[in-house]
């Protein structure tokens, strides 16, 4: 469901129409994210952190990036350091998603960078503002 101008929200309150990134592991959740996000933006789902900076280094670029803190393999910060030499515009752009157990390294992190975070579950309206945030 796309309206018949692309550069206007489909919804009243919504975030101007975007290019959006979601990493997670999980996929009904990341699956879950895309349908429901693809109703406003243009959706490219990842399932891990490597999926991600190879369409970073192909040179997709997104409007906001929201990426798990815990995946396998390769996690949200460890992610955040490599995008710092691969992606470094995309930086201010990543939402950061947790589920609320994670590591002492994690949380750590998650205080370090100014990044947007949002614990699992979340309200939709409250994603939508945060993405309107994220993408001015």
């Amino acid at each position: 469901m796309t309206s018949s101008d692309p550069s206007s929200p489909s919804k009243p309150g919504a975030a101007r129409r975007g290019k959006l990134l979601v990493i997670d592991d999980d996929a009904l959740v990341r699956v879950s994210l895309g349908h429901i996000l693809s109703l406003d933006h243009e959706v490219t789902l990842c399932d891990s952190g490597q999926s991600a900076l190879k369409l970073f280094a192909e040179g997709a670029r997104f409007d906001a990036i929201l990426c798990d803190i815990n995946m396998p393999g390769m996690d949200g910060p460890q992610l955040f350091e490599a995008m710092e030499t691969a992606a470094p515009d995309q930086l201010e752009r990543t939402i950061f998603l947790t589920g609320g157990a994670y590591t002492a390294r994690a949380q750590a992190f998650l205080a370090r960078v100014s990044n947007e975070q949002m614990e699992k579950p979340f309200e939709f309206e409250a994603l939508r503002a945060v993405l309107a945030r994220v993408m001015g």
